[in-house]
């Protein structure tokens, strides 16, 4: 199975060669990698002409797109959907390092179970999983951690075998491009294009149910990195707009009180920290909704 990894960035020249050196050392090599580029100046395309002929070497195509149109990584992942060949279509953030089996495995849960779409597992990921934090999380829906559990608002942890999802995280999935004759990116979420992973992944998860997979053995690491985020004073404003354009669409009215309801956990959470903040235990009850 052909796959093509397509990877939106912006401002991340450095991270992006860690991802770029990860993709050429797997072991089953991509037919193509594409970078859709939101940066205004040349700091991204360099580094990608200066991967080119090593790609080529190894047989694989590495590809350079300018965002012509307004920045945004739904935008970016839909040019990259347009342009890509490969029967599986693998979208990974910039600052994503892939381990060297990690195609290999993606693949293997695609010809296994016939799967629609498939994520793998984000290795450095330290979540508490203290367990009223937990069930705070669950009651509010902001983002809760279950033993081999994928369920809306949900990250498996931890994860010992391959499990059906509802939904992924976007800094690693793969899907069937032909998928895509039905789908697309919204392009009305802008720039961090906050929670588009979430909308399009659940859209596809209602219809095909048992259609998309997890699997702990295809590994990665997502860096976080802080380049190219936006400025802390907007970023808050931004994730709830889009949270609650992406609850409303897939749930209508149901959406909007659940966007509500999240915000009553939201500021309790907040509450909470402060009251505990002299107690010296702060880190039992973090509940960090921007980890989702």
């Amino acid at each position: 199975m052909s796959v093509s990894v397509i990877v939106p960035t912006y401002y991340r020249p450095d991270d992006l060669v860690e991802l770029l050196v990860s993709l050429i050392g797997q072991s089953v090599k991509p037919l193509e990698v594409i970078v859709i580029d939101d940066t205004p100046i040349d700091v991204v395309r360099k580094v990608v002409v200066d991967y080119q002929i090593r790609f080529g070497n190894a047989g694989v195509e590495l590809y350079y797109i300018r965002n012509p149109r307004v920045r945004s990584a739904s935008v970016a992942r839909n040019i990259g959907i347009k342009e890509a060949k490969g029967a599986i279509l693998l979208f990974v953030d910039s600052d994503i390092v892939l381990y060297p089996d990690y195609i290999q495995k993606i693949v293997e849960v695609f010809k296994k179970y016939d799967a629609v779409g498939v994520q793998g597992w984000i290795v450095n990921l330290k979540p508490v999983t203290f367990p009223l934090v937990q069930a705070f999380k669950r009651m509010f829906f902001i983002g809760s951690y279950r033993r081999n559990g994928y369920k809306f608002y949900e990250y498996p942890f931890p994860l010992t075998g391959i499990i059906n999802c509802e939904a992924f995280r976007g800094a690693n999935m793969a899907f069937r491009s032909n998928i895509f004759k039905g789908f697309r990116f919204d392009e009305n979420l802008r720039y961090y294009s906050y929670n588009e992973d979430l909308l399009l992944s659940y859209s596809v998860f209602r219809q095909y149910p048992k259609g998309l997979f997890s699997t702990p053995y295809a590994k990665c690491v997502h860096k976080i990195s802080k380049g190219g985020r936006m400025k802390s004073s907007d970023v808050k404003y931004h994730m709830n707009q889009c949270r609650r354009y992406v609850l409303t669409k897939l749930f209508g009215v149901r959406g909007i009180i659940l966007y509500h309801w999240q915000n009553v956990g939201i500021l309790s959470r907040e509450i909470a920290l402060k009251l505990v903040k002299d107690l010296g235990a702060k880190s039992l009850i973090r509940m960090d909704f921007e980890e989702e």
